[in-house]
């Protein structure tokens, strides 16, 4: 009787532990929509409301030149709006390293440097590394407001955590910490924005939780941000396939869309066929990847046809600024 009481219990213990192990892979978010990669980390996925700014006109130059102490903004380049007219989509990387506490950190500088090539340039999207959480609307955004004074506008914000507590890390600057992206819609196109955000489930041994932000214009495109591990290169190619193989499908299954995605960031990983971390080895089939050929990389749906790709010096952050122009159907 005991014997058999251990086995009914065992066969019991297996089927709970089997019914357990269903339920997770139903709540997953990959078996919610996504389709994931063969080494890809599950990464779980929540809504994120979006900050949506109606076009600004001549505010947004107040703005800017506000927080610049009235100083006035250099002219866009000359032929900049006959290139606007023309292009289709614009998609610019930014790191800024605004935390205060990183060696690069140049006392908010970046901002305004990022900011002004924002507005030089006029990007589509913009996706954003190193910055807090009060530098897109004291700066960033009514730049790209500015650039587009007729057109609706949008970021979603999402902090990087600390470890040990599970707050959001902060800035000196008295923000939070983390990647934003940034974006415009023409405002004939406009029907809103949604957020989605999420954390990696594999992390490296350091204090920060690497994190990911992503906005979908509705109609128009999906875009994400995301900083990886700078710890680990097997660990940053984990989140990164975690994000364009797992967490990307996901949020378009539950947006019901198919086409028109970019992913950009500082990913810590090199393009080098030689390297079993390839930032290559994180491109979903169907997608094309351009990078400024360091660890910053643009990955885009094939639905856009790439044209170039730019960088640019900056003076206060020690990444380079990467604008990668495509046209879309």
């Amino acid at each position: 009787m005991k014997v058999a009481h251990r086995r009914s219990v065992r066969r019991l213990s297996a089927a709970l532990l089997a019914a357990f192990a269903l339920v997770l892979a139903m709540t997953s978010p990959s078996a919610a929509g996504g389709v994931r990669g063969e080494q890809a980390d599950p990464v779980q996925v929540k809504p994120l409301s979006v900050r949506s700014v109606a076009p600004m006109g001549a505010k947004a130059a107040e703005l800017t030149a506000s927080a610049r102490g009235g100083q006035a903004r250099a002219a866009r380049p000359e032929g900049a709006a006959r290139t606007q007219a023309a292009r289709s989509f614009h998609a610019l990387q930014l790191n800024l390293c605004n935390s205060g506490k990183a060696k690069c950190y140049a006392g908010g500088r970046a901002i305004y440097e990022g900011g002004d090539l924002i507005y030089a340039l006029a990007p589509d999207l913009v996706t954003l590394n190193e910055i807090c959480s009060i530098d897109l609307p004291n700066y960033l955004q009514p730049s790209l407001a500015e650039a587009w004074p007729g057109d609706w506008t949008y970021y979603v914000f999402y902090p990087a955590l600390d470890k040990p507590t599970g707050n959001p890390i902060t800035c000196t600057n008295g923000g939070t910490f983390g990647n934003a992206v940034l974006g415009r819609v023409p405002a004939a196109q406009w029907q809103g924005a949604n957020g989605w955000v999420g954390a990696y489930s594999t992390q490296d041994s350091g204090n920060e939780v690497r994190t990911f932000a992503c906005a979908y214009a509705v109609g128009d495109h999906l875009s994400c941000a995301t900083h990886l591990s700078a710890n680990s290169e097997p660990i940053a190619l984990a989140q990164c396939k975690a994000l364009t193989f797992d967490a990307v499908p996901y949020i378009r299954s539950q947006e019901g869309i198919s086409g028109k995605t970019v992913v950009g960031g500082d990913f810590n990983l090199e393009y080098d066929t030689s390297d079993p971390e390839n930032a290559q080895n994180c491109v979903p089939g169907g997608n094309t990847r351009k990078g400024d050929g360091d660890v910053q990389h643009v990955i885009f749906s094939n639905d856009f046809s790439f044209v170039s790709r730019s960088t640019y010096g900056l003076s206060y952050s020690d990444h380079d600024g990467l604008l990668i122009r495509l046209t879309k159907p």
